[in-house]
């Protein structure tokens, strides 16, 4: 168990031995901070026979093989939860326990159902079935609807003290940064997958495309093309790179960089306008995924290299 999650399972143990388990939680924190650990770490405690997650009796063994009859897992499908997967669930949960103890759902990106799948999913929080518990997890808990929000108790999960992460970080063999962990919220796990995944080259390649960009080495239009499959990243590291320059030009040290290729010429002011446009068009791209990326990226580019506001995407 990761250290820092060891809080909200001893509270949770607590809750349990006190006879006080809401029939609903919804885990909320940053990507990569350990909720879909901790939901699993509770799922095995309420399916365990002896309640602790004792490890030793059969509910245990199957968890930990995966063939728990009673434990139902719901994970988005091309991006969303659809409503024929909570439909499929109707039968076990309103049904009696194969095993004669609790019934479990873990769904992880709970924020991913789509509208009749929300609404599929009320009906059973509104009128719990006997000795069901849902477990939902979310890092952005604000997608969901109010109905379903309200008849969960939350846990919100922060992510660990810096501190605490780089340690964590340092015994997974990960020498990482304070800067560098920013860039991920403060979440280690995020950080140690983006490491994985071969994050730091592309974030060098990324960062000299940049640079390019901006001393018109790199024209807008090939900027997009080679970025748009990465569009997301490319305006995480961007919306980072420009609150730095921000920073450096009010005499503040950067957060999310040791050191800069190259410090943004543009004002304050036009660094900020900047910066809040990156933003404007991250949200769209979350909100919106069919958005014409490569569009989005090209119109970012060209307020780089001319300064501008104005989005011909909004």
């Amino acid at each position: 168990m990761l250290p820092w999650l060891a809080p909200f399972l001893d509270q949770f143990g607590q809750w349990q031995a006190q006879g006080r388990l809401a029939h609903a939680y919804l885990l909320t924190g940053p990507a990569g901070v350990g909720k879909g650990l901790l939901a699993d770490a509770l799922a095995q405690r309420l399916l365990c026979s002896n309640g602790i997650a004792c490890g030793q009796c059969h509910g245990c063994h199957l968890f930990r093989a995966g063939t728990h009859p009673d434990l139902h897992r719901v994970e988005p499908d091309n991006g969303s939860i659809k409503v024929d997967a909570i439909r499929a669930l109707m039968g076990p949960v309103y049904g009696a326990p194969l095993l004669g103890g609790a019934k479990v759902v873990i769904m992880n990106e709970a924020d991913s159902l789509n509208l009749n799948a929300a609404n599929a999913l009320l009906k059973s929080l509104e009128e719990p079935p006997a000795g069901t518990f849902w477990l939902l997890a979310s890092s952005r808990p604000g997608q969901l609807l109010p109905t379903i929000l309200s008849r969960c108790q939350q846990l919100h999960l922060p992510a660990p003290l810096e501190a605490e992460a780089l340690a964590w970080l340092q015994g997974q063999g990960i020498g990482a940064s304070v800067a560098l962990l920013r860039r991920f919220h403060g979440a280690p796990l995020a950080l140690k997958a983006a490491l994985e995944t071969g994050y730091q080259d592309k974030v060098a390649k990324l960062q000299a495309d940049l640079v390019a960009l901006e001393t018109r080495h790199l024209f807008p239009e090939q900027f997009a093309d080679r970025w748009h499959k990465e569009a997301l990243l490319c305006l995480d590291e961007l919306a980072h790179r420009l609150l730095d320059q921000a920073r450096l030009a009010r005499g503040l040290p950067p957060l999310y960089h040791e050191r800069l290729d190259r410090q943004e010429l543009l004002d304050e002011g036009a660094l900020t306008a900047l910066w809040q446009s990156v933003l404007g068009s991250r949200k769209l791209l979350l909100e919106q995924p069919a958005i014409n990326s490569k569009w989005l990226l090209m119109d970012i580019a060209w307020q780089l290299t001319e300064g501008r506001s104005d989005s011909v995407v909004g």
